[in-house]
């Protein structure tokens, strides 16, 4: 099953449908999050159609601004479970009838209202064991280094960031392609680019689910890059073997450490 999370700044425009409708084809996603839809639940449904799409739940935003959609082909059971302006949280059947949860993510942008967000998440955490994939515009990177041009980023709320995933038992699947998924669109020494568009995992959606990271896709309508997320089932064999075994996870800032270069080669 292919999912598709993007912040598309506006599908009232007829370029960022075009732009949607292209990546769907070359692609075939089944299950698509969108933010920042700026459109109508009625728009919303419409657009769906138009895209082939025989389910959509679509969320309005506060005034001209915001707007959230999920979109679902017929050949796969979704139920939605809640949703707000920031997020919608669903279970889905795969074919051979496991369950996986998909929840999109809306994250605030306004610092002053990113806990929030991490409210939501924490609360939304504790109402499903099943495996669990969750996509969106977080608003916040997870690294110094996502971050290129401008200021650097707090730490802390980069700390907050971190610790919120690491309470709600997920983890980040990484990515292929370019390394940052938003920029402001200005030049020179102006010029900004972060990574705020991820897919996170839970440990169970792991042990069930062929590890694949999400892949960057390219963008010319909006200011942040549609991520596509792959997500195949592992066979029997593979669990089995993966319930024996540990994995090693590395993160870049750990290079500075000294003994780094010899712990990884004793691994």
């Amino acid at each position: 099953m292919n999912i598709l999370s993007w912040n598309v700044r506006g599908l009232g425009n007829p370029r960022a449908f075009q732009a949607l409708r292209k990546i769907l084809q070359l692609h075939g996603d089944q299950l698509v999050f969108l933010c920042e839809t700026k459109v109508s639940t009625m728009q919303m449904n419409v657009i769906a159609s138009k895209l082939s799409f025989e389910n959509c739940l679509a969320v309005n935003g506060n005034g001209r601004g915001g707007g959230i959609a999920m979109l679902w082909k017929s050949d796969i059971e979704v139920q939605i479970k809640s949703y707000s302006q920031h997020h919608i949280d669903a279970e889905t059947q795969m074919p051979n009838g496991n369950q996986m949860r998909i929840t999109g993510v809306y994250g605030h942008p306004e610092i002053s209202q990113k806990k929030h967000t991490w409210t939501l998440l924490r609360r939304l955490a504790v109402l499903s064991s099943s495996p669990s994939l969750c996509c969106g515009d977080f608003n916040e990177i997870l690294h110094p280094d996502e971050k290129r041009g401008g200021t650097d980023r707090n730490v802390n709320l980069i700390n907050e960031f971190r610790e919120v995933l690491r309470d709600c038992g997920l983890k980040d699947v990484g990515f292929r392609g370019y390394a940052f998924t938003w920029n402001n669109g200005r030049y020179r020494e102006g010029f900004v680019e972060e990574r705020l568009d991820r897919f996170v995992c839970s440990k169970a959606w792991s042990d069930r689910f062929v590890d694949c990271a999400a892949s960057n896709l390219d963008s010319w309508t909006s200011d942040h890059c549609p991520v596509l997320m792959v997500v195949q089932e592992r066979r029997e064999d593979m669990i089995q073997r993966g319930r024996h075994s540990s994995r090693i996870h590395y993160e870049d800032m750990w290079s500075s450490y000294d003994g780094c270069k010899e712990i990884i080669k004793e691994e």
